[in-house]
């Protein structure tokens, strides 16, 4: 998919708030610590005013419990003109859930989104995997678009897809727990530091802009608790921008771009 002009167009996602993105799926914080981890007390404002400044609006991908954690920084997030996805209850691996458990974190997290009064009309499964029951479910629930990892965006049965590729996710580059998919992917083995991260991504980007077509972009707050890594991502955004206001490419939030895709494909 290239945008209506013919540049590249690139999704601009999150992924991860709180507890959730540091715990093992079904884990329970400290409930000392919560409501302060700095994922959102700290790196979150950040973000957000980096955006604001760039004029930039971004897909939200948070786990639903957060609704619950942070119900203010989700307001937030949207108040500030951007838009929240699904990302499973509190992280469950997709593609490892039985048929009732994928239905019940689906529901369970819809609900909680609605209860706060907050649109939610994409999702995105933890690990990357869809299971072959969740477009189904998607529809089913309302749901308009996802972002698997897989290529090519496309509309099946009414639902988008906005796939990413993993060499444009920062967790991919700089997680020891991604050695195996890198490994396979033709990638060093051993993680990268933020530079070396922002360089390959800065890459990507550049064959974007040059060649046309979709990419999506995943950042993590939880990992900008690092400054030096908070400081590649908010480099990346500004080359983003720059990029953007340059007329190379069309960056946006996941929902729109869904919307015009489902319209062509109508």
């Amino acid at each position: 998919m290239t945008s209506p002009g013919g540049r590249g167009a690139l999704t601009l996602t999150f992924d991860n708030l709180g507890e959730a993105s540091s715990l093992a799926p079904g884990e329970d914080p400290d409930p000392t610590s919560l409501g302060r981890h700095p994922s959102v007390t700290s790196v979150l404002p950040r973000l957000l005013e980096a955006l604001d400044e760039h004029g930039l609006r971004a897909t939200f991908f948070v786990e639903a419990v957060n609704c619950e954690r942070y119900p203010d920084a989700l307001r937030e997030i949207v108040a500030r003109g951007h838009e929240l996805g699904h990302h499973s209850w509190a992280h469950e691996t997709w593609a490892e859930l039985d048929g009732d458990r994928e239905a019940e974190l689906l529901h369970r997290g819809l609900d909680a989104f609605a209860a706060l009064g907050l649109e939610v009309t994409g999702f995105r499964p933890p690990g990357g995997e869809l299971t072959p029951r969740t477009p189904g479910l998607l529809r089913e629930s309302g749901l308009r678009w996802c972002s698997p990892a897989g290529d090519g965006a496309r509309v099946e049965d009414g639902l988008a897809y906005l796939p990413f590729q993993w060499p444009l996710v920062d967790a991919f580059h700089l997680m020891a727990a991604f050695v195996d998919l890198r490994k396979r992917l033709g990638e060093p083995r051993a993680p990268a530091d933020p530079w070396q991260m922002g360089r390959q991504m800065d890459a990507a980007l550049d064959a974007l802009a040059r060649e046309g077509g979709h990419r999506t972009l995943i950042l993590h707050p939880f990992l900008a608790v690092r400054q030096d890594v908070l400081d590649e991502q908010l480099r990346l955004l500004d080359t983003i921008a720059a990029r953007a206001r340059a007329g190379d490419l069309e960056v946006g939030p996941g929902g729109p771009l869904a919307e015009r895709l489902r319209e062509r494909c109508a």
